[in-house]
């Protein structure tokens, strides 16, 4: 049965386990818990003297982590467990402890709060920025204002959360449509010994080629995304061994200048492959930084569109990227290289001069015994 909420109390000094839970019961538990959205919080060290958790319930006060109610991890069931705070509590009662975009969130507030280490890694810096730190900087900080504290981490949950809900609901749902619409075409490459999985979609989601690079039952090496203005960006998975992206912008640049109408017959190999934009094939930019080769990239004002097909890419792809292994590491460009390089700034190819092999006196032939 509904219970009526007006007010929630917690302990003074916030901490992951209590915000975390409050803001569940903020985002899921109105039917539940009506009024508990817009419901004032009080901070308690203590309950009143002669109340009790459930007494103070029925008077639409809800309590989190305190006084022994309901949403109280402290109660000696819940000793040596460790798998319990009153996050989780939280999270089951209301449902939603098996959800897939509230997994890593529930994992780090109750790592944090039943194991002291919220934030896994050694390094200094990393501790230091962690959440777990950030909370308990914010509270010796405004160790008056603990709404403020409250607010201020809530709104980092919140954007974790929409981060999450878009990969792990969102981006699986589009994947699967985007699939059964032909809009996604998925191939294996061999090169060096090894399958590169290659993925071509048609889609304007920013997060599309995050998601699948990441997934588990894809795990692009390649994905190529067109959208619907028509630019497309080729993106490399961030994981070793790197893909040497050079004979595949070299070719790209070359059948996008023959789709032009520009000669680029006597540019040198070294010219094709150079990084940034090439003067004639403008549309393409080659980021040796993040190993990618943008149409336009996420903001594709002032750039035209490739007039390659995708069917074009492909084919590209499928000569290029066999050979993409590379053994010689690509360096990023400096940030001093130039962003358009010209073909008057470059070394012209010039044939190679041939001079006249010398006689060679050949064995006499002899039959094979």
């Amino acid at each position: 049965m509904p219970l009526a909420i007006h007010t929630v109390a917690m302990y003074p000094r916030p901490h992951p386990d209590n915000i975390v839970a409050l803001w569940l019961l903020r985002e899921f538990g109105e039917p539940l818990f009506p009024g508990i959205g817009q419901a004032k919080i009080v901070f308690w060290n203590q309950l009143p003297d002669g109340r009790t958790a459930d007494q103070l319930e029925q008077e639409g006060v809800l309590l989190i982590d305190l006084g022994g109610g309901r949403f109280d991890h402290h109660h000696d069931e819940h000793i040596s467990d460790k798998q319990t705070c009153a996050t989780t509590l939280v999270a089951k009662f209301l449902g939603v402890d098996q959800r897939p975009e509230l997994k890593k969130l529930l994992e780090y507030v109750r790592r944090d709060d039943l194991e002291g280490r919220g934030i896994v890694s050694k390094d200094p810096i990393d501790r230091a920025f962690g959440l777990s730190a950030i909370v308990m900087n914010l509270n010796r900080a405004y160790p008056d204002h603990p709404e403020y504290v409250i607010d201020m981490v809530t709104r980092i949950v919140i954007a974790h959360y929409h981060e999450e809900y878009r990969r792990k609901v969102l981006m699986p749902k589009e994947w699967v449509e985007l699939q059964r619409t032909n809009k996604a075409q998925r191939f294996e490459l061999t090169a060096a010994g090894e399958t590169l999985q290659v993925v071509m979609v048609e889609t304007d989601s920013k997060a599309m080629v995050g998601f699948l690079r990441a997934v588990g039952d894809v795990k692009a090496d390649v994905v190529v995304q067109r959208l619907s203005t028509g630019h497309t960006n080729i993106v490399t998975r961030q994981a070793a061994p790197r893909l040497d992206l050079r004979p595949t912008i070299a070719a790209i640049r070359l059948a996008e200048a023959e789709k032009k109408g520009f000669n680029l017959s006597q540019a040198s190999r070294e010219q094709l492959e150079k990084p940034r934009r090439l003067e004639g094939v403008e549309e393409w930019y080659f980021d040796t930084a993040a190993n990618t080769l943008q149409n336009g990239g996420v903001a594709t004002s002032n750039v035209m569109p490739t007039r390659l097909s995708l069917a074009e890419i492909r084919s590209i792809l499928e000569r290029a990227l066999p050979g993409s292994l590379s053994t010689r590491p690509v360096q990023p460009s400096p940030p001093s290289a130039p962003y358009l390089i010209k073909f008057s700034d470059l070394r012209r190819r010039t044939p190679p001069t041939r001079r006249a092999a010398p006689p060679v006196a050949l064995p006499p032939l002899s039959r094979p015994s």
